[in-house]
């Protein structure tokens, strides 16, 4: 099962970042979130997301990835292809099965793993402010997205629970410098 796990998480994990990165940047310019208010001296006052932006790309990454997995676990051709997965995601040697010996790892015939969606894609968001040299922050967007999904052996099956963090948009803002930094002066 340790195996299956793995080979699971790592297509849904090539699956999310594939949709992401070809999808929703091709289709949303990412500096769009960002709502960025200044003052009349053009300073940086305030920084905001844009919720009609961020409502639409959580949205897409919601449709997107769900339609890629649930075209994954229908065995549509085209989208097998896109992710160079075969019509039964993967196969586990039966070697595996072997746990101490090394040589029997690869023999044995392969049996097929299926993966079925069990429910809706959530993502959700979170931002990171972090300081970036003097006087600047870095803002960094980040998107979880939930997935659950059963994996099927011709024996059992089992359902899981996956999360994978992607890097939406990174921000700099740069701060004010100030007039006065340090006032050594002394009053004789």
């Amino acid at each position: 099962m340790n195996y299956q796990e793995g080979e699971m998480k790592r297509l849904i994990t090539t699956v999310i970042n594939k949709s992401i990165t070809d999808d929703i940047t091709s289709e949303f310019d990412v500096s769009e979130l960002f709502i960025t208010n200044t003052n009349e001296s053009t300073k940086t006052v305030i920084i905001d997301f844009d919720p009609v932006i961020l409502n639409r790309v959580m949205s897409s990454i919601s449709d997107i990835v769900y339609d890629n997995l649930k075209l994954i676990s229908e065995k549509d051709q085209n989208t097998l292809k896109k992710y160079n997965v075969s019509d039964s995601i993967f196969y586990i040697p039966t070697g595996v099965i072997f746990k101490n010996s090394v040589f029997l790892n690869n023999l044995g015939p392969k049996i097929p793993v299926k993966m079925e969606l069990i429910s809706s894609v959530n993502p959700n968001i979170e931002t990171k402010v972090s300081e970036y040299g003097i006087n600047n922050s870095l803002i960094e967007v980040f998107i979880h997205v939930n997935v659950s999904v059963r994996m099927i052996l011709p024996t059992k099956s089992k359902e899981m629970e996956i999360v994978v963090v992607v890097p939406l948009a990174v921000k700099l803002i740069q701060g004010n410098i100030p007039e006065n930094y340090l006032d050594n002066k002394k009053n004789s």
